[in-house]
C-alpha cells in the first residue's frame, strides 16, 4: 500500500498547481492538513491535560479518524493563516508546507517562548506564519529577481590560508548519493552508470542548481560516499558542458582514507580510483585526508619517512591535481590539536557544536574551553581554514529538536538557525556543511 505521505505529497503536488482562492486554500489545505497530521502529530505526541482541547491547544481527531491541526481550528488564527498561505501557496514546495504547518502547530500549543516565558499572541503567531511562507518561497524570489546585484545570496568569507572565498553554507554529499556501496566492491558495489542516470542523479541536479543561485558553491564528498563523488563530478561536469556553469563558479572538495597502516601504494591506489571519477573536473580545490582521528592514523600521516603518504599528496598539489590538503576528523581534542599543531594542512573539517561536539567532549578549560574550542581557535591561530562538520545532525538533530530546546530558543530562531549562528559568530567557523537530501532542504 502507498504511505499516507506518498499520498499526501501527490495530491498536494496537483492541489498547489491550481490557483487557489481564500475560500479553497481553507477546505483543501483543511483535507490535506488531516492527512499530514495524522503522520506527524501522533497519539503519542498529544498533550495530557483533560482540558487541553477545549483551549484548542492540541489536535483533535474527527470522525473519519484523523487528526487536524489546532490552529486550523481557532477561531481567529484558521482563517489568517489561510489568508497567508493563500499568498504563497504556489510558491511553497510540499515538503515546505509539512514543516510549516508542524512548526504552527508546536507554537500554537502550549510551548512558551523562552525568553518571556509566555505563549505566543495572535499577532506574534501570524508574524511567525508569515514569515516561515516567506522563507519557503525562497526559489521564486531568488527566480524572480532578475538583476544579479540584488539577488539574496549566502555570504562568503575568506577561508583561511587557501584565500578561497568560502559560502558560510557547504553542501555536504552524504545523503543525496544514489547508494552507499562502495564500487571497489565487485559484486555489491555502485554501478556507476547506472547511478547517474537515476532519479537520484536528477535530484541532484536540481539541487546543484538551487545552491548556485544562492551563492552556495561549495560542494563537499568523499571517497568513502558509496557513489556520491562520482554523481557530483557527473552532475557538475554535465552542467559545465551544457553552459550553465564555468570551474570557476564553484569549489569541490573530497576526502580519501588513511588507515594507521595504510602504506603510500595502497594510499595511491585509493587516490587514483578517487581521480578516475574526479578528473573531469581538472583539479580538485579542496583535497582532504579522510576521518583522521587515532594515533595511528596521525602517525602515519605525520611521519617523517621516505614514501609517506602526506608526501604523495604534496607531489599531487605540486602536478596541480590538488589545490589545498587539509583534513577531517572525528577524533579527541588531544588528537586534532596534535594534527593542527603539525601546520602541514591548510584547512580543517572537524565538529564543534553548541549542543556536544560529538566524538570530542573533555577539553580541559586551559586548552580554551569545552569540547572542540581550543582545536578551532589554534586552527582560526594558524590561519587554517575551519569547516564545521554536522552541526545541525551530530550537532543535537535539530531538523527534529525536543520542545525543550525549541522553545528555550523560542520562535524568532529556529534551532539550526541558532547553532548554526554560534559556528559563525561565537566560534568563528567559516562554514556549516549541511547534508542537503533535496532542494527544499534549503528552506
Amino acid at each position: 500500500t502507498t504511505p499516507p505521505i506518498a499520498k499526501w505529497i501527490h495530491v498536494t503536488a496537483k492541489r498547489i498547481s491550481l490557483a487557489i482562492s481564500r475560500e479553497s486554500i481553507m477546505s483543501r489545505r483543511f483535507s490535506l492538513t488531516k492527512t499530514l497530521s495524522s503522520v506527524f502529530l501522533s497519539s503519542d505526541e498529544k498533550e495530557e491535560d483533560d482540558d487541553s482541547t477545549n483551549r484548542e491547544t492540541s489536535p483533535k481527531e474527527d470522525d473519519e479518524g484523523t487528526t487536524t491541526p489546532s490552529f486550523l481550528r481557532h477561531e481567529k488564527r484558521g482563517p489568517a493563516v489561510a489568508s497567508i498561505l493563500e499568498k504563497y501557496a504556489e510558491k511553497i514546495h510540499d515538503d515546505s508546507f509539512l514543516k510549516i504547518v508542524r512548526q504552527l502547530e508546536f507554537w500554537h500549543a502550549d510551548h512558551t517562548d523562552g525568553e518571556s516565558g509566555e505563549r505566543l499572541s495572535d499577532e506574534d503567531f501570524l508574524a511567525l506564519a508569515e514569515r516561515l511562507a516567506r522563507i519557503a518561497s525562497w526559489r521564486e524570489i531568488v527566480d524572480g529577481e532578475k538583476d544579479e546585484e540584488k539577488r539574496m545570496k549566502i555570504p562568503t568569507v575568506r577561508f583561511g590560508r587557501t584565500e578561497l572565498q568560502m559560502p558560510i553554507v557547504t553542501c555536504g554529499g552524504m545523503r543525496i548519493q544514489q547508494t552507499w556501496m562502495p564500487d571497489n566492491l565487485p559484486l555489491l558495489g555502485a554501478n556507476k552508470a547506472k547511478a547517474v542516470k537515476s532519479k537520484s542523479q536528477d535530484n541532484l541536479k536540481d539541487v546543484i542548481l538551487s545552491c548556485l543561485k544562492m551563492g552556495l558553491n561549495h560542494f563537499e564528498t568523499a571517497r568513502m560516499y558509496g557513489s556520491s563523488e562520482v554523481q557530483f563530478v557527473d552532475a557538475l561536469c554535465t552542467l559545465m558542458e551544457d553552459g550553465t556553469i564555468k570551474r570557476d563558479d564553484f569549489i569541490f572538495q573530497t576526502k580519501v582514507f588513511v588507515g594507521g597502516s595504510t602504506t603510500r601504494d595502497e594510499f595511491v591506489k585509493s587516490w587514483e580510483a578517487s581521480w578516475t571519477n574526479v578528473s573531469k573536473l581538472g583539479h580538485v580545490d579542496l583535497f582532504a585526508f579522510h576521518a583522521i582521528g587515532k594515533d595511528d592514523q596521525i602517525d602515519n600521516l605525520l611521519s617523517e619517512a621516505e614514501n609517506n603518504v602526506y608526501g604523495f599528496a604534496l607531489e599531487l598539489q605540486k602536478a596541480g591535481k590538488i589545490k589545498h590538503i587539509g583534513f577531517s576528523t572525528h577524533g579527541s581534542a588531544a588528537n586534532i590539536l596534535r594534527l593542527i599543531e603539525s601546520n602541514k594542512f591548510s584547512y580543517v573539517n572537524l565538529h564543534k557544536h553548541f549542543f556536544g561536539d560529538y566524538h570530542a567532549q573533555g577539553t580541559p578549560d586551559s586548552l580554551g574551553g569545552h569540547g572542540n574550542g581550543a582545536c578551532v581557535k589554534r586552527a582560526l591561530e594558524l590561519d587554517m581554514g575551519v569547516f564545521c562538520i554536522s552541526p545541525f545532525d551530530k550537532g543535537g538533530k535539530l531538523y527534529r529538536p525536543s520542545a525543550a530546546v525549541a522553545s528555550a530558543i523560542g520562535p524568532e530562531l529556529s534551532p539550526i538557525a541558532f547553532a548554526a549562528l554560534h559556528a559563525w559568530k561565537t566560534q568563528g567557523m567559516h562554514t556549516v556543511s549541511v547534508g542537503f537530501a533535496r532542494s527544499s532542504d534549503l528552506d
